[in-house]
């Protein structure tokens, strides 16, 4: 049995939709736009709610305007990060008056080992967890940077070469987010990663997986001391790392 709109947003989204079954494919898509809003889903999901969307409710109506709002967020992503590039760059200029920033390297010697169980499940979890970073600008969007950043946290599908070189990936916000961003992933009840055994810091492990946004090498020193202050921002990074089934549950309970 097919599940209407309503019942697909509701299974896999927790997204309660409601729209008048007379409405035409226009208002129910405007209806939709304003029930994902609402719902405070970030940028990626949306995006990806809006592809499916369209398929399952078969209305030409509706389908375009889907991706004309899917158009519509890719060219705001485009555009805020092109803005936050140039930002950046008037605030940390890649040449300072009193420090010349070195190249980073192109590929990442240290890696994080995986917290939880290995599996094709978490494997997937992370790798969705990057798409979202690389959706909303956090880190450069390069064909193998979803593989690269998912390894360099430890997560390796059966089969895969543990020796493969992986590619250093750009991270495109301030310094701050990512420090958050990565003691989050190391702290709390349900941590993702760890040190590797006989590795070195995890502040060095990190610096070993990210350049800055100029392409730069980060340091421990660079990346060790951080106060992320946007609380909005906290709690998107917050969000996108994947809880375990135990502590979701315990999350609905």
């Amino acid at each position: 049995m097919v599940m209407s709109l309503k019942e697909w947003l509701k299974a896999d989204y927790g997204v309660d939709f409601h729209a008048d079954p007379g409405m035409g494919g226009d208002a129910q898509a405007a209806a939709l736009f304003r029930t994902l809003e609402a719902a405070g889903l970030d940028y990626g999901l949306q995006r990806a709610i809006l592809l499916e969307a369209g398929d399952r409710h078969q209305v030409l109506a509706f389908g375009t305007a889907c991706l004309d709002r899917v158009d519509a967020i890719d060219a705001y992503l485009a555009r805020r990060a092109a803005t936050a590039e140039k930002e950046v760059r008037r605030c940390h200029p890649r040449v300072s008056k009193n420090k010349d920033w070195a190249a980073g390297a192109e590929y990442a010697d240290l890696r994080f080992a995986a917290a939880r169980t290995v599996d094709e499940d978490s494997v997937a979890v992370v790798e969705e967890m990057v798409r979202r970073l690389a959706a909303e600008g956090y880190v450069e969007l390069h064909p193998d940077v979803v593989r690269d950043l998912r390894q360099g946290l430890g997560y390796y599908r059966a089969g895969e070469d543990p020796v493969r070189r992986r590619h250093t990936v750009r991270w495109l916000r301030g310094l701050n987010a990512l420090h958050f961003w990565i003691d989050a992933l190391l702290g709390g009840r349900e941590p993702l990663i760890r040190v590797a055994d006989g590795a070195p810091g995890c502040w060095v492990t990190a610096a070993s997986l990210f350049v800055d946004a100029h392409g730069c090498a980060l340091t421990n020193q660079r990346l060790e001391h951080g106060i992320l202050r946007n609380a909005l921002q906290r709690q998107w990074l917050l969000s996108i790392i994947p809880r375990t089934p135990k502590a979701t549950a315990r999350v609905l309970m």
